[in-house]
């Protein structure tokens, strides 16, 4: 595996329309029938952070209880958050990734307790967006929720973390342009991830939004591109999200913005 280090602005957040969803501010009480319906459990929202505010409660322990994979950032953006097989990992702005303390605390981080419905092996793959392209063919629906896994060697992923901020006030856009890329070449690992329609696109990222982790659990980070071949992904369909708000002090007191979309792949990638 060859590791290199690159240095790249990109757009990683998108907000766009609200949409009626089952949204609280804590533990959920499902008394609407549909307990056993797949669904992703989400804390925090992509706007909190555009708005940012950069700290939340959850805690890495409480993530373990809500999924087995997951993406998201932990508190004052000090690292990407990568779950894999029950595993909260927390991605330095290096590329370096080890076990995150059960008492780390995070903004925003969406869990899935993976089930996958389907697989498909995906061919000859030169981007971000053609990768995207690929995986969208597969869907039955084209406005729910997706939920991936895919094991394999991948031949290209070029990634970002995040960087504490030092100002918490800082402008999430002006962040993500000073974020520092890197990249693994024939790395053997996991990239997981969900794809959220455009509709929902201040409820959750939208398109696809992939987090990948070598084999060895040493480097991950934020799929900004990809290059791959013969890599078969797993895929479960979800039509329901809860989410909880983060009730820190600032979310309580801080009206939130509506923040037009930038151009551009979205959620990750090259267009």
């Amino acid at each position: 595996m060859k590791f290199t280090s690159l240095y790249h602005p990109s757009n990683l957040l998108v907000p766009a329309v609200l949409a009626s969803l089952a949204m609280s501010t804590g533990v959920q009480a499902h008394e609407d029938g549909h307990d056993e319906t797949p669904v992703i459990k989400q804390y925090g929202l992509p706007l909190t952070l555009m708005n940012t505010i950069y700290e939340g409660t959850i805690t890495a322990r409480e993530m373990k209880q809500q999924g087995t994979i997951g993406v998201g950032v932990s508190n004052h953006l000090n690292g990407e958050l990568t779950v894999v097989d029950g595993v909260v990992y927390q991605v330095a702005a290096d590329g370096t990734a080890t076990v995150a303390p059960d008492e780390l605390q995070a903004p925003y981080i969406s869990m899935i307790d993976f089930q996958p419905e389907t697989t498909v092996t995906i061919e000859d793959v030169s981007s971000f967006k053609d990768l995207s392209d690929k995986l969208s063919v597969n869907f039955d629906a084209v406005n729910s929720f997706y939920a991936f896994r895919a094991i394999g060697t991948f031949d290209y992923v070029k990634m970002a973390s995040a960087h504490a901020v030092e100002d918490e006030d800082a402008d999430f856009f002006t962040y993500l342009d000073s974020r520092q890329m890197y990249a693994v070449e024939q790395a053997e690992g996991t990239m997981v991830g969900i794809f959220t329609p455009q509709y929902l696109a201040t409820v959750s990222i939208p398109g696809l939004h992939f987090h990948f982790q070598t084999a060895d659990n040493a480097i991950g980070g934020h799929v900004e591109d990809v290059r791959l071949n013969g890599v078969t992904f797993e895929i479960q369909r979800l039509d329901r999200i809860d989410v909880s708000l983060p009730m820190v002090e600032e979310f309580r007191t801080k009206p939130m913005q509506m923040i037009a979309p930038p151009s551009g792949a979205g959620a990750g990638g090259t267009e």
